[in-house]
């Protein structure tokens, strides 16, 4: 990959230099990681337990989790659960 000079157009310090990129055992190490998260998750999503919890409890809990996830707002309180 190509590097570049400093300029005004870039918020870094400093010159960066070219580089070689990936080596292959990286390339073959970030697939194999991408592979093993697919089947992972997988895993997670379809695992039986899942269907031992009620479909609005789950909506009702990651809902909550959304919510905790935006920026609150000075004097804004959290919702009780």
């Amino acid at each position: 990959m190509k590097g570049w000079a400093r300029g005004e157009r870039y918020s870094h310090r400093g010159d960066v230099p070219d580089s070689p990129g990936w080596s292959d055992e990286q390339k073959a190490t970030v697939d194999r990681m991408w592979a093993e998260l697919r089947v992972l998750s997988s895993a997670v999503v379809d695992h039986p337990y899942w269907k031992t919890i009620p479909a609005e409890v789950l909506v009702n809990r990651r809902m909550e989790l959304k919510r905790q996830a935006l920026p609150h707002e000075p004097g804004d309180t959290p919702e009780a659960p």
